[in-house]
């Protein structure tokens, strides 16, 4: 599981948990697979009643960073069943390690996440897919707005804000699981190619430091998004990302405006 360390901190968590009413608790995380890095933080979950304590709450204990959440039974099994946490959350489960189980709550919950299948919700995950790609039209519309008037901070958050949340909504269309969000994005470029992974390299700052390519580069990604989820989308849907794609494919070649 780890360190000596790392074992006796677990354990005092843990203690701490069950005589605040946990009749489960998991380490899940970097820790739980082995591979953690000196900076890792120990990953917690308490499972209870509801209210048994804070949803998230971050300490340190002994010097490392310690994450505890606190679910009830049916609320592990509802992440699990959502399409934009299932991705994570099924992977976690079923490498969680079990440091407290009275009742077997844990164990069972571990149990449903290693028969899970992406089947249980593919209506739910295409309905997921389009939303979303339908709803980041909004932010292609407003970087290419913020680029013209030359609002060149506004226009890096909405950059961020596709190059962060494109590679989610995609992962949920490719139905990856991944153990920890630093693999989603790697996973994601792999499943869209070479072209999206060029795109989101610049959107991301890592292949370019000039804004106006890194902002071209995030429309890119979109139009590249809503190529994938366009047989998902229904008509009205269509004629908004069908704007939002004309938009971004402008941005190509177009710095921002300075007065």
């Amino acid at each position: 599981m780890g360190s000596a360390g790392e074992v006796a901190i677990v354990a005092l968590v843990a203690a701490d948990l069950v005589s605040d009413g946990a009749q489960a608790v998991v380490l899940g995380g970097s820790v739980a697979r082995g591979d953690a890095h000196r900076f890792s933080d120990l990953d917690m979950v308490a499972i209870g009643a509801a209210g048994g304590g804070p949803e998230y709450a971050l300490r340190v204990v002994d010097g490392r960073l310690v994450s505890v959440s606190w679910r009830t039974g049916d609320d592990v099994r509802a992440l699990i069943d959502s399409p934009a946490d299932a991705g994570g959350a099924v992977p976690a489960w079923r490498a969680a390690r079990i440091v407290h189980d009275q009742k077997g709550w844990a164990a069972a919950l571990q149990e449903f996440a290693r028969g899970w299948s992406w089947s249980r919700i593919d209506a739910a995950c295409d309905e997921y897919v389009a939303d979303a790609t339908v709803g980041l039209a909004e932010e292609v519309l407003r970087l290419a707005g913020m680029l013209e008037v030359g609002n060149l901070a506004a226009a890096a958050a909405m950059r961020n804000v596709l190059a962060l949340r494109l590679p989610m909504v995609m992962a949920v269309h490719h139905r990856i699981l991944y153990d920890s969000e630093n693999a989603l994005w790697a996973a994601v470029d792999a499943a869209m190619g070479p072209a999206w992974t060029a795109d989101a390299a610049a959107a991301a700052g890592i292949a370019t430091v000039d804004l106006a390519a890194g902002c071209a580069a995030a429309g890119a990604m979109y139009t590249a998004a809503v190529a994938a989820a366009r047989p998902l989308i229904g008509a009205d849907g269509r004629a908004v990302v069908d704007l939002a794609s004309e938009v971004a494919a402008g941005l190509r070649g177009r710095g921002p405006r300075r007065e």
